[in-house]
């Protein structure tokens, strides 16, 4: 199928040092200047004949669009391709790229609805992993993301065509690098985006070798060992589910052309049987961590003494982290009489607290603003 890209605005997305990048990668020859016009030509010899693309100095000339145009359509000629596989492309130069695919095959076979937004859910869980580890490296992650986390989300786009099968490539935008100091680079202070996909990569690596370890060791403590190089719960259970659905994936990681890294390209793959081993990992890790300043929504299951005789002391059971949680609290004197009565009448009580892992289950510590709903 033959496709022309005649969109003004997404042929003007194309930037001026994506399409350079581009050029200078695939063997594209700077010739110098036209004329005295500002425009670079890039010559290539193939088929036995010269082919040439203009690069302009500035997009905000005339007719910057057509020029993309004319480039687009001239490169998916030498290079034999779609021109929209030539315009994915020059967009991913200036864009880390992350690719996620079944490695059993199922890449081919077409996805419904719900298997379509299981997928991209499962993705984004990944990649907001990724990113909150670049913040601060945590076995797990709980509430709201930060500024920084929720407008890197926003800035990452999915490629259309991930319905036609379990595969999905991401679009990660990385600021162009001028001036690279010697071999520091992002090694000296990357932008956050780059961070996001450097500490993924770390986290998908060590998720990986904790996996070969645990299969010859049967112990999780290669995981919690890796917590600081970005494994987190959240990672386990995306990777798992990616891992389950595409009956084993593979993950490609390619560092964006403007912005060049010394880390090399890698490829992560997990097979269907580490799927079980995640799942368990991240419960490892779920237990590790207290979470703090939690609101928690629940019932009163259980007094440790009779009414009478009651001391503060009770168990509550709640919604939390996605899974049904009892947690012991202890209350203060002053809200003795609304717990005694929301466990006699099985009313909701709503509170904030800090959550600790204790011996098989979990702790609610510093109870506050204890309020009852009595219609629940």
């Amino acid at each position: 199928m033959i496709v022309q890209i005649q969109d003004r605005k997404a042929l003007s997305s194309i930037s001026i040092v994506s399409l350079r990048a581009y050029l200078n990668s695939r063997g594209w020859t700077d010739t110098g200047i036209w004329g005295e016009r500002p425009i670079t030509v890039f010559a290539k010899e193939q088929g036995g004949r010269t082919w040439e693309v203009l690069v302009p100095h500035r997009d905000t000339i005339g007719g910057y669009a057509e020029n993309m145009a004319e480039s687009v359509a001239v490169l998916a000629e030498v290079e034999e391709q779609s021109q929209l596989d030539v315009f994915y492309e020059l967009t991913a130069t200036s864009a880390d790229v992350i690719r996620v695919r079944s490695a059993n095959g199922m890449a081919t076979a077409s996805l419904s609805l719900r298997q379509s937004a299981g997928m991209l859910n499962d993705a984004y869980r990944m990649l907001e992993s990724g990113a909150r580890a670049a913040e601060k490296p945590r076995a797990i992650y709980r509430g709201k993301l930060s500024a920084d986390v929720a407008e890197y989300l926003d800035s990452v786009h999915p490629l259309p065509g991930y319905s036609q099968g379990y595969a999905l490539t991401l679009h990660s935008p990385v600021p162009v690098e001028f001036d690279r100091q010697g071999d520091l680079g992002d090694d000296f202070r990357p932008p956050f985006s780059r961070l996001v996909t450097i500490t993924l990569a770390q986290g998908l690596r060590h998720s990986s070798d904790a996996l070969e370890q645990v299969m010859s060791s049967d112990t999780l403590e290669p995981f919690r060992e890796a917590v600081e190089s970005g494994v987190s719960a959240n990672l386990c259970d995306s990777l798992a589910e990616l891992t389950k659905q595409g009956e084993g994936i593979a993950i490609d990681l390619t560092w964006a052309g403007v912005r060049p890294s010394n880390v090399p390209d890698s490829i992560f793959q997990f097979s269907p049987a580490s799927a079980d081993i995640l799942t368990e990992a991240a419960k490892s890790l779920r237990r590790r961590e207290p979470s703090y300043d939690e609101r928690i929504i629940g019932l009163v299951v259980r007094l440790e003494k009779e009414p009478l005789e009651f001391d503060g002391k009770a168990t509550i059971a709640s919604v939390w982290d996605g899974r049904w949680t009892r947690m012991d609290v202890e209350f203060e004197q002053a809200v003795y009489n609304l717990v005694i009565g929301a466990f006699r009448d099985q009313t909701e009580i709503s509170l904030d607290g800090d959550i600790y892992p204790s011996g098989r289950g979990y702790e609610l510590r510093n109870p506050r603003n204890l309020t009852i709903t009595p219609e629940t």
